[in-house]
Formats: structure tokens, C-alpha cells, sequence
């Protein structure tokens, strides 16, 4: 197929072009800085230089959540390129004389809001606060797709977990230096994915020929934080074991921490499981076991 993909040179979708690339799809990449074309994909800087057709489109691009603290600028800016960049992707879209078959687009598990022990499958509602919203709306924007005919599936991605990259890095800085730490009570809920599986949900989703219409891109065992701290701990030299205050948190990144990294959802993957999508990494056991091997 010839695919075009929003996204294409973050942690998610370089990881995703390689795989499709080694399947023999056709890629194009729309990319905010002009790229020169490599062997695996063709890059441009607006969708009007897309060659058609097209046959799927896969919009993984957006700002960091996590990236830095939630000024109102940087809250635009998030907005911006997930909803704003969405838009404009639907409506270049419905202008083709031969639209996509397929629009597979990225959200996030903020989509249902912060939840101390409730757990959530692909049929919850929205819950509240900024992330839910924004995740409301860029899931809105993408679905308008269908009124073209274009058949949508979100992917409501959890914390992805790699070797380089990611949050997995910065979850765990402190443990370079000996110290097993966590975030508040370390009680919060952690709903993660390797990023292998994450390709491989990718795939399954663009290879299905009838897929539903979201996904959970999670893996079927959350984990509290603590308990990732423990597992990190078990491949570390550990001296100290020490909780970072949620005060201090809070103080060092506001509202974000608030939201990302003092709280967090309980979210199973349903729909994947109901596909029989088979996980190569199902536990944070196995997981962290693999990423650390990589590290060796």
C-alpha cells in the first residue's frame, strides 16, 4: 500500500516506517522540516506535495504531553499539532478524488481522565481535564474522516515503554545513580506497552479487514508505580529507595503532574485481546527484562 504518516520521526513512528517498510508498503511522511528521501520513506512538508493515491493514512504527530510543564503557550501548541494538525489532515483528505481506505489515528489513555481504581475497557466515557479534553477532540477531528467513506480506528496509546526514547528513561533517571524512586505514593496506576507490541497493534489494525473503531493500545497488565520501581530496582544496583513528594511535583511541573505522573488510569486492551492479538510482551516483567537486554 502507499501510506502516509503524520508523526513519522518520533519514537512511535520510526519504529513503525521500519516495520511497514520491511513489509513492502510504500511510505510518505509528512514531516515539519523538509527531510531528504531515505530508502525507507519519501518526507514532505505539506500535504498538498502528497502523491496519490493514497491507500491508509496513519497520524501519529503531536507535541509531548510530558515534554515540559503546561504553560498556557505550550498547552496551545499541544493542542495545535494533535487537533489543529487532524483537522487540516481530514480536510485535505475529503478533498481527494480517491480517499484513503483507512485513517488510523493515535489518541492517548488521558482520554478517560484521572481514575484512582476504576479500569477502563474502549466502551468508558471521556473523563475531565485537559488531557481527556484534548484527547475528546483530536478523536472528534480524526472521526469526521468517515462522513468521506474512510474507515477510522484510534489507537488510544498508553505509557510506551523502549530501550531509547520514551518515558521509560526519564521514569527511571534517578536509578543510574543508585536510587529506586518513585512519584507521590507510587499507588497510581501505569498502563504501558512495549514498543514492539505497539508496532505490531499498528499492523494488526491496518492488516484487519473489518477493525473496530478504538483501540486500547495497552498491555492486558497494568502496574502500579511502585511496582515498576520494584521491577527497574531488580535489574539495578540499588543504595536508597526514596519517593519523590507529591509536593515537590507538583511545585516542578503543576498542572501536568496533577495529571500525568501523580495519577493514572487502570486500562485493558479489550479490544485487542477480542481480536486475539497475541502480545510478545504481556508483563512489565518480561518487558523490562527485554529493554534491559538491549541496554547490555
Amino acid at each position: 500500500m502507499h501510506i502516509l504518516m503524520t508523526g513519522g520521526t518520533g519514537l512511535i513512528g520510526t519504529a513503525t516506517c521500519a516495520a511497514l517498510h520491511a513489509q513492502g508498503h510504500e511510505l510518505t511522511i509528512l514531516s515539519r522540516r523538509a527531510r531528504s528521501e531515505t530508502h525507507e520513506a519519501t518526507y514532505i512538508t505539506a500535504l498538498r506535495d502528497c502523491a496519490e493515491p493514497v491507500d491508509a493514512v496513519i497520524n501519529l504527530a503531536g507535541a509531548g504531553l510530558a515534554d515540559r510543564r503546561w504553560s498556557d503557550a505550550y498547552k496551545r501548541q499541544i493542542v495545535s499539532s494533535r487537533v489543529g494538525l487532524t483537522r487540516d489532515l481530514v480536510t485535505w483528505l475529503s478533498e481527494l478524488d480517491q480517499v484513503p481506505e483507512r485513517l488510523i489515528s493515535a489518541s492517548a489513555i488521558g482520554y478517560y481522565g484521572i481514575a484512582a481504581e476504576q479500569t477502563f475497557t474502549e466502551d468508558a466515557d471521556a473523563g475531565e481535564g485537559f488531557a481527556a479534553a484534548l484527547c475528546q477532540s483530536w478523536e472528534e477531528e480524526a472521526q469526521r474522516a468517515t462522513a468521506c467513506g474512510t474507515q477510522v480506528s484510534i489507537l488510544r496509546f498508553g505509557v510506551v515503554m523502549a530501550s531509547e526514547g520514551g518515558a521509560l528513561g526519564k521514569m527511571t533517571q534517578s536509578f543510574r545513580f543508585g536510587v529506586e524512586s518513585w512519584l507521590g505514593s507510587g499507588a497510581q496506576w501505569l498502563s504501558w506497552i512495549h514498543l514492539d507490541d505497539t508496532v505490531r497493534a499498528i499492523k494488526h489494525v491496518l492488516a484487519h479487514s473489518n477493525p473496530a473503531a478504538v483501540y486500547n493500545a495497552v498491555a492486558p497488565e497494568p502496574a502500579r508505580h511502585r511496582e515498576l520501581a520494584h521491577e527497574v530496582g531488580r535489574h539495578s544496583t540499588i543504595w536508597l529507595k526514596l519517593g519523590v513528594p507529591a509536593l515537590a511535583a507538583k511545585i516542578l511541573a503543576g498542572e501536568m503532574a496533577e495529571e500525568l505522573l501523580l495519577s493514572g488510569q487502570k486500562v485493558l486492551p479489550a479490544q485487542l485481546l477480542e481480536d486475539g492479538f497475541q502480545f510478545s510482551y504481556p508483563t512489565l516483567m518480561e518487558t523490562l527484562a527485554d529493554l534491559k537486554s538491549l541496554d547490555d
